[in-house]
């Protein structure tokens, strides 16, 4: 949902006269599928999707296994990048 957020604010931005880049840098999260369509091509963080899903699966399957509720919190850190497009400005000094 934060890439359509964002493209929300590019296209506010575009109707404020507020020019992306160079007034203002606009970063999404979810790297979806409209990021790199949206004008300018947003930067935005990629996550895993499959591997959610594939986790929470299999949460779900351990939990029915059980035939009990979840134990408690689970958590799982999984690995994103940064994908840099137009959206976002050098870092002063570059």
């Amino acid at each position: 949902m934060s890439d359509i957020l964002a493209i929300g604010a590019l296209e506010a931005a575009a109707e404020l006269e507020i020019r992306v880049p160079e007034q203002l840098s606009v970063v999404g999260f979810d790297d979806g599928p409209t990021a790199e369509h949206a004008a300018p091509p947003l930067t935005t963080v990629a996550q895993p999707n499959e591997e959610k899903g594939r986790l929470a699966a299999q949460w779900l399957m351990d939990d029915i296994e059980r035939g009990a509720a979840p134990a408690g919190r689970r958590e799982q850190i999984l690995p994103t990048e940064l994908v840099v497009r137009e959206s976002t400005a050098a870092p002063p000094g570059r």
